[in-house]
């Protein structure tokens, strides 16, 4: 190679080495600044090409992949060539307790038991078993409403509370509903107060709740004397038959009382214990008086009817698992309930799905 043509290539190589990059070693991170590298350290989210979404630490970006702390998964190598974007995720006090955005343990409520925390303003839930379906949306961060329905009845439920002190939240409301076929003579209401102790990961809550009266739960039924009044007729071949009728009486009447203890205790990073006991007991005696249209008969003007019905204590017990599926969205409730009354008891399986919005 003569001299002429070896000083022009020298000068190719050198404009070529300052103009182009070195090349960067595998697994080396991408020196260039820029919002990609800015955000190592902190909580993203990583936006697929199929639209899935992704939330963790940022630990590392190189060429070839994404470097992500995912909470319950750990370190999470993503291919660099499937990521869209990655944003940075502002966490409030509630996500930073469960880890990141998206994640939810339903600190509102239990399996179906409500506890003393509110839906934030405009969050919301659907929850389902098949059998039963419930809506709940939070109109303000202190009123939750909703609406059920099952394959017996539909109702309305309504719950205003808040915090009150460190660690401790109170709310107050209610359940009414109708069945669909007549069996009740007028629509069930509960009233409930609640105080829950603990964080929204792990608490406690303590749950009194009256009901309307139970249908044929009342001790007797007795006539008001002064409303009796005797019809004889005369019956050949020659004697009167007496009659006793009644055109008032009275029955006691009870309410049900509900106790309900529950708690939720976490066991992994998606996953939590629950349990939900409740006891019923009646109480409240009250006496009601009403008109017999037409007269009732009657033995003798001082004739008590044996109830029909009388209520007695009963209750239940639950224990189950919370489990959050992050590749859905959807939370799963899975567990086994004893039901045990005047001299029964029997276990009933129980699950729902959740889908939070």
């Amino acid at each position: 190679m003569n001299a002429p043509r070896t000083t022009a290539f020298a000068l190719l190589m050198g404009v070529l080495f300052l103009v182009l990059p070195p090349r960067q070693a595998a697994g080396q991170t991408d020196p260039t600044p820029g919002p990609i590298t800015a955000l190592i350290d902190a909580y993203v989210q990583v936006r697929l090409n199929d639209g899935t979404l992704k939330y963790g630490r940022l630990v590392d970006v190189s060429e070839a992949d994404v470097m992500l702390d995912i909470l319950g998964l750990g370190m999470t190598e993503i291919p660099k060539y499937l990521v869209q974007n990655i944003e940075p995720v502002e966490l409030d006090t509630r996500e930073l307790a469960q880890g990141y955005k998206n994640v939810s343990n339903q600190p509102s409520r239990y399996f179906f038991a409500p506890s003393g925390f509110q839906l934030e303003q405009g969050e919301g839930y659907f929850q389902s078993n098949i059998a039963l379906n419930s809506i709940s949306y939070g109109f303000t961060d202190r009123f939750t409403g909703g609406l059920l329905v099952s394959v017996l009845g539909a109702g309305l439920t309504a719950k205003f509370g808040g915090q009150v002190a460190e660690n401790v939240h109170m709310s107050f409301g209610g359940l009414a509903t109708i069945d669909y076929y007549g069996a009740l003579d007028r629509p069930l209401v509960l009233g409930f107060a609640n105080v829950t102790f603990g964080d929204q990961n792990k608490n406690l809550t303590l749950n009194v709740g009256v009901g309307n009266k139970f249908e044929d739960g009342y001790r007797y039924s007795g006539i008001t004397s002064d409303s009796v009044f005797v019809e004889s007729t005369w019956n050949p071949p020659g004697y009167w038959q007496t009659e006793f009728f009644a055109s008032r009486g009275h029955q006691q009447y009870q309410n049900p009382v509900l106790l309900n203890l529950s708690a939720m205790l976490p066991l992994t990073e998606n996953r939590w214990f629950i349990t939900e006991n409740y006891l019923v007991i009646p109480t409240f005696q009250r006496q009601v008086s009403e008109d017999f249209v037409p007269p009732l008969a009657v033995y003798s003007p001082n004739t008590v009817i044996p109830a029909s019905a009388e209520a007695q204590p009963g209750g239940g017990i639950s224990l189950g698992i919370r489990s959050y599926n992050r590749r859905t969205g959807w939370l799963w409730d899975y567990g086994l309930a004893g039901v045990f009354g005047d001299g029964f008891g029997f276990p009933l399986p129980w699950f729902s799905f959740t889908l939070e919005f």
